[in-house]
């Protein structure tokens, strides 16, 4: 199973899903299902928006378990 680590790296960054939102042009509702691993499937576009907003890489964001 593929996790998504998102939520806790936001919080680890001091950084709202409201304000990655804002700044990369992901719509919230794609981040927050993101945050709550409430999705089947993510582009690669929005993965790397994502990790350059962060400054981090894929392996930070998704996690194999």
């Amino acid at each position: 199973m593929i996790k998504v680590m998102l939520s806790r790296l936001l919080d680890e960054k001091g950084i709202s899903q409201n304000q990655l939102a804002k700044d990369t042009g992901i719509s919230v509702s794609t981040l927050r299902n993101l945050a709550h691993n409430r999705t089947t499937r993510v582009s690669f576009e929005i993965l790397e928006k994502v990790c350059q907003y962060l400054g981090c890489g894929i392996h930070d964001v998704l996690s194999l378990e």
